[in-house]
């Protein structure tokens, strides 16, 4: 005998019902209560007595479960699509009978499934519209890409790949912003890691939702943090300039698609940073100066005034640095998580230290400290117990000094950061000199070999070391010839052409 078709019975509810819906969501992700729990941080009995109709979710309860199975509401309603068709094909066991459908029954499923279809139809025309035109995340897409990135952080390299690979197209732009924001926040702590972000979001931006034009821009967003990355390195700016290069010519195809969602000047103020590291200064003032004519939140124009600032200290114009940081820093703009800020405050203590405003410098350090903690990282914080050595010193407090700069020498060294090693080095033995502790001098400069070793250290800037090391062998380091070896060292950073000719200098050797 041939299976009876049972008609849907509204009665029983099951396509209504809130709880099914939830299971067919979860369950088409291949996903078990518990990972749902876990990834959307509410309790797995509570999903178990959702999905039992037993109880019902408040709507943020709701909206994290959709957020963090990447769906938006609009889910529910193809969920109750789909376990409508579902119960219309169900079929009683063989040879019992079936039961005549009432008619009104009847024409209330088709009256609903007309009203289903209706809200499919003007859905896809509105996802054809976005992806034609304007692809701006939602708030939906955030909080969906939110859940992404947080629950991709624990993972290993090729899960977290594979993670982000598996968003939906819809979340894909939030999720490239994301990707580019974090890779711009860790580039000084971590720029390996910095570049990787930036290739991620580089491989989502071609499969977001928008037409070719919105792409390409996002492309270029993705490329600019790649060179970004590559230039914090510093061995590799070749490759940081074909990054920005590809990152430009993605831009051009954007053209003016940007419609305030981006900065159209962030690819020329990321841009800035490797002129600056590659000691073209005109080109990273221009720039800057192309950045901030474009800039159209406060947040960017204070993101240029810090790298204002950078530039400013990298020519050796301290005070202009701290007047471009003090204007920073009295503009009020949103700083949800103070990287902002900290830039700012830690940037503006470390320049006045260099001033010998030592007073001013120590005022600030409280609040550096308290951001250092909240928002930096393990660099961000040995770079302020640089600074806070420095002040320290220079207040007097010559073995507190001493000592912080000595823990900072031995978490740059142990880092292989070499150029830094070299640097605070020199402020040692110019404290070290000040006293006429030729002997301290002496071992400092014994042990300065491993920054001879260092892939990050020119070989101009090697050969003005060893002639040091040379001179604190015979004692014959003073604190005038430390101080101008140290100058030197500040400015030959980046510029690998920079000689040491200082005439003291030379005068020890003989």
């Amino acid at each position: 005998m041939r299976k009876a078709k049972r008609p849907v019975d509204p009665t029983d509810g099951a396509r209504n019902k809130l709880g099914r819906k939830i299971a067919v969501l979860r369950t088409s992700l291949n996903r078990t209560q518990s990972q749902l729990a876990r990834d959307s941080k509410v309790k797995r009995a509570s999903i178990s007595q959702y999905e039992a109709d037993q109880t019902t979710p408040d709507a943020s309860t709701l909206e994290r479960l959709l957020s963090s199975m990447g769906f938006r509401w609009s889910a529910l309603d193809l969920a109750g699509w789909f376990l409508a068709r579902l119960f219309s094909e169900r079929t009683l066991p063989e040879g019992q009978s079936c039961q005549a459908p009432d008619p009104d029954e009847l024409d209330e499923l088709a009256a609903d499934m007309t009203a289903i279809s209706s809200r499919l139809a003007r859905m896809a025309q509105s996802l054809r519209a976005r992806g034609q035109t304007n692809p701006i995340p939602t708030a939906e897409d955030r909080i969906a890409a939110r859940s992404y990135f947080s629950r991709a952080r624990g993972l290993w390299l090729q899960e977290r790949q594979e993670e982000f690979r598996n968003a939906s197209p819809e979340i894909r732009w939030a999720l490239c912003e994301m990707l580019c924001l974090e890779s711009q926040r860790v580039c000084a702590e971590d720029p390996k890691r910095a570049a990787t972000l930036g290739e991620f979001a580089l491989e989502l931006a071609d499969t977001a939702l928008g037409e070719e034009r919105w792409r390409a821009k996002l492309r270029g967003l993705a490329w600019a943090h790649v060179g970004n990355a590559l230039r914090s390195r510093g061995e590799d700016l070749p490759a940081a300039e074909t990054a920005f290069a590809s990152a430009e010519a993605a831009w051009t195809v954007g053209g003016d698609v940007h419609q305030g969602l981006l900065e159209e000047g962030l690819v020329s103020a990321l841009k800035a940073s490797l002129r600056r590291a590659q000691r073209r200064f005109d080109e990273a003032a221009d720039l800057l100066d192309r950045a901030a004519a474009v800039a159209t939140s406060a947040r960017f124009r204070v993101q240029v005034l810090i790298s204002r600032g950078k530039l400013a200290e990298e020519l050796g114009q301290l005070d202009r640095a701290v007047a471009i940081l003090c204007e920073a820093g009295q503009t009020a703009v949103p700083d949800d998580d103070g990287r902002l800020a900290l830039c700012i405050q830690h940037n503006l203590a470390d320049n006045l230290s260099k001033l010998d405003r030592f007073e001013e410098a120590d005022d600030l350090l409280p609040e550096v400290r308290e951001l250092s903690h909240k928002c930096g990282g393990e660099i961000d914080l040995i770079r302020l117990s640089w600074t806070e050595g420095r002040v320290a010193a220079g207040l007097g407090r010559t073995e507190e000094g001493i000592e912080a700069l000595t823990r900072v020498r031995g978490g740059f060294a142990s880092r292989e950061m070499g150029y830094d090693t070299a640097l605070v080095s020199l402020e040692l033995s110019l404290l070290y000199a000040r006293f006429g502790r030729a002997e301290q001098v002496k071992n400092l400069a014994r042990h300065m070999a491993p920054i001879f070793q260092a892939q990050d250290v020119h070989r101009e800037a090697l050969a003005a070391l060893a002639l040091f090391r040379q001179a604190a062998e015979r004692e014959r380091v003073t604190e005038a010839f430390a101080q101008e070896v140290l100058a030197y060292f500040r400015k030959a950073r980046h510029n690998p052409e920079l000689r040491f000719e200082d005439r003291e200098f030379i005068d020890v050797q003989t």
